[in-house]
């Protein structure tokens, strides 16, 4: 058998998939645990397109950057789709339907209950990154008033400070918190040194819900499809409970 025959042979055993595949790229923020585990290659938003995309002849290909610059490459083509998108927020992108709930909530130590945006004047507040921006115009008048307001980058520290009592209040989205809050409090050294039972969630700002965006309506159309089909099988849920959370924007209680 001549070696030509012989390729020829090895290809037609080949997967038609793996013959297909056409790389998509996707932007996805650098840390957002449980939604982006950077570290692991996982998370609940990755586990979702991954199932989605599973079979579709596309090969996805994942690029951590910061949010701004993947708005930015998507527009430009050097990226196939991005996460986390309101409507309004790109110009040239098609949009799949709502796939993902964030909620930033309060999080204080009892005694400290915040029952309006008031209620933070005065005291030691950490937010993360832009929230004045995001949290609207209301709480960004709060906020520049407050000598000890401040905006951090590194989540898992704004949880700590808070057990800690070294922080009066914690403004992050539910789901990281509750992911960092079990972190911590799983590791053995830190057994008894936090006060995980004196967490209280406050909400003061309304869930919102995000799309995600893709340059091409081909791939959009196939992720709603696909996407339906996990909401109707449970697949979509299973991917929550494999974080141990629920896609439900409510009831998410403060326990590890």
């Amino acid at each position: 058998m001549g070696l030509l025959t012989r390729l020829l042979s090895l290809i037609l055993l080949l997967p038609i998939g793996s013959l297909a595949a056409e790389p998509l790229r996707v932007g996805v923020s650098f840390a957002i645990p449980p939604y982006v585990i950077k570290h692991e290659g996982r998370g609940i938003e990755l586990d979702l397109l991954r199932e989605a995309f599973a079979g579709s002849g596309y090969e996805l290909e994942f690029n951590y950057l910061p949010l701004e610059r993947t708005f930015r490459m998507l527009e430009e083509g050097k990226l196939d789709a991005i996460i986390n998108v309101k409507p309004g927020m790109l110009n040239h992108a098609y949009l799949s339907q709502p796939v993902i709930t964030f909620h930033n909530r309060v999080f204080t130590l009892a005694p400290i209950a915040i029952q309006q945006m008031t209620d933070l004047k005065g005291l030691r507040v950490s937010a993360f990154q832009r929230a004045r921006q995001i949290l609207g115009a209301d709480f960004a008048r709060i906020a520049d008033q407050n000598p000890r307001y401040e905006e951090v980058a590194r989540q898992e520290g704004q949880v700590q400070k808070l057990l800690l009592g070294r922080t009066d209040a914690v403004i992050l989205e539910q789901r990281v918190f509750h992911y960092y809050l079990a972190q911590l409090t799983r590791e053995e050294q830190n057994a008894g040194r936090y006060s995980v039972g004196e967490v209280r969630a406050h909400d003061l700002f309304a869930p919102t819900h995000y799309h995600f965006a893709f340059r091409q309506a081909a791939q959009q159309q196939w992720f709603d499809r696909q996407l339906d089909r996990m909401r109707k099988d449970g697949r979509y849920e299973h991917i929550f409970a494999a974080y141990g959370m629920t896609s439900s924007a409510t009831n998410i209680k403060a326990s590890p």
